[in-house]
């Protein structure tokens, strides 16, 4: 059996690898292409922020204390926020977190939010994380809908680029 591979940001076709000795429970693996490698990770002589705004989805670069350094356009833009208003602040507080009442990571169910989970796991492996399903917590925004992200994160010099691939309301 194989596993067909496709490109996690334009969905583009690279083939299929081979399975030696399971049965995956997915046959789809993901991985870069290499205009999109060239597109998206060859800053050249840009900025991060030119760099980040190359990007046709949200996108936030975090640092290592899981504050906001930079969201693109797109994100100020699902957010209906300004720039200033999300510099420095938790993701918790940025999305609106119904928990970030008391502060971003400061209730039981901080423990289990994914957005902080997936980034944390990024800051301290390096691994980067692909269409990871988020639920945050917007019920006092969506009423009885449930928002569901899919984000990734790659570990990008002493910050995380944390991107949302998509966004989904989900009827109750």
């Amino acid at each position: 059996m194989e596993i067909r591979k496709i490109c996690a940001w334009c969905k583009k076709d690279l083939g299929s690898i081979p399975t030696v000795g399971y049965q995956p429970q997915n046959a789809i693996s993901h991985g870069i292409c290499p205009d999109c490698l060239r597109n998206f990770f060859d800053f050249g002589s840009q900025s991060m922020e030119e760099f980040l705004e190359r990007f046709e989805h949200p996108v936030f670069l975090v640092d290592s204390n899981g504050r906001t350094i930079y969201a693109n356009k797109k994100s100020l833009s699902l957010l209906d926020k300004s720039l200033q208003e999300v510099t420095g602040q938790l993701s918790g507080d940025v999305f609106e977190c119904i928990h970030a009442i008391e502060g971003c990571g400061q209730t039981v169910h901080c423990k289990s939010c994914t957005i902080r989970n997936t980034v944390n796991k990024t800051f301290k492996t390096g691994e980067s994380c692909l269409n990871v399903p988020a639920y945050p917590d917007l019920h006092h925004i969506t009423k009885e809908n449930k928002v569901r992200y899919l984000i990734s994160t790659k570990k990008q010099g002493n910050a995380v680029i944390l991107s949302i691939n998509d966004i989904s309301e989900e009827k109750k």
